[in-house]
C-alpha cells in the first residue's frame, strides 16, 4: 500500500522535472540564476496545485465505475462575488501571500505591484479553470481571495524585504515559464490511478 511520501515524491517530480529542464537550459545560456530561490518557488507552487486540487488530464480520462455523467466539466461553478465568505475564503488569502512575497523578492521585473498582482490573479485563474474538469468548485471568490493574498504578500516584501535580495533574477518570462511548466507537468504527467496500479507495485514492494 502506498504511503504519503511515495505519492508526494511522484507528484513533486511531475512538477519539478519540466522546470529543471528549463533551468538547465537557462544556465547553459550563461544566465546568472540562483538555484535555491527557484527551488523554493517551484516547490511552493507545486504545493498550491496539490492543496487546490488543480485539474489534470487524468481527471478528464478517468471515469469511476458506475459513473453516469461523462461530461468534461464536473465542477460546481460560482460566479457571484462575495455570496459566501467563510473560512476557506481567508485560507485562500493566506495561500497566495507567499506568491506575492516570493515573486518580487526573486525577480527584478516584478518589483512593481501591478505586475505581481496581475501574475497572482492569472495564476489563480489558471487553477480555477483547471478545476472545471474536477469534482471540486470553480469559484470567483477563490480568485478574489487569491488576488488579495498576492497583494498582501507584495506589501510584506515592499515594507520589510525590498532590499533583502540585492541581485534579483532578470527575465520577464522566467516566472511565467516556471508556473506554466510546473502546471503542465502536473496536468499531463500526474496519473495517480495509473501510478498506483502499474508503477507503484514495481517500485514499492
Amino acid at each position: 500500500m502506498l504511503n504519503l511520501s511515495q505519492t508526494t515524491i511522484y507528484s513533486v517530480l511531475c512538477a519539478i522535472l519540466p522546470c529543471s529542464i528549463y533551468f538547465i537550459v537557462q544556465k547553459v545560456k550563461k544566465h546568472k540564476i540562483p538555484i535555491l530561490p527557484i527551488i523554493v518557488f517551484v516547490l511552493y507552487i507545486w504545493q498550491v496545485y496539490d492543496l487546490t486540487g488543480a485539474g489534470g488530464l487524468s481527471d478528464i480520462l478517468y471515469v469511476p465505475d458506475g459513473a453516469i455523467n461523462h461530461s468534461i466539466i464536473k465542477a460546481r461553478i460560482n460566479l457571484i462575488p462575495f455570496n459566501v465568505i467563510d473560512r476557506s475564503f481567508f485560507l485562500n488569502i493566506l495561500m497566495l501571500i507567499p506568491l506575492g512575497f516570493l515573486v518580487p523578492l526573486i525577480w527584478k521585473d516584478y518589483r512593481k505591484w501591478n505586475k505581481t498582482i496581475l501574475l497572482g490573479a492569472g495564476f489563480s485563474l489558471m487553477i480555477e479553470i483547471s478545476q472545471l474538469v474536477t469534482t471540486r468548485a470553480t469559484d470567483i471568490n477563490d480568485l478574489i481571495a487569491n488576488t488579495i493574498g498576492t497583494l498582501i504578500g507584495y506589501v510584506i516584501w515592499k515594507i520589510f524585504f525590498r532590499n533583502y535580495l540585492k541581485d534579483p533574477v532578470s527575465g520577464k518570462m522566467d516566472v511565467i515559464w516556471y508556473i506554466l511548466l510546473s502546471f503542465l507537468g502536473m496536468f499531463f504527467l500526474y496519473y495517480p490511478f495509473w501510478f498506483y496500479d502499474k508503477i507503484a507495485p514495481l517500485i514499492f514492494k
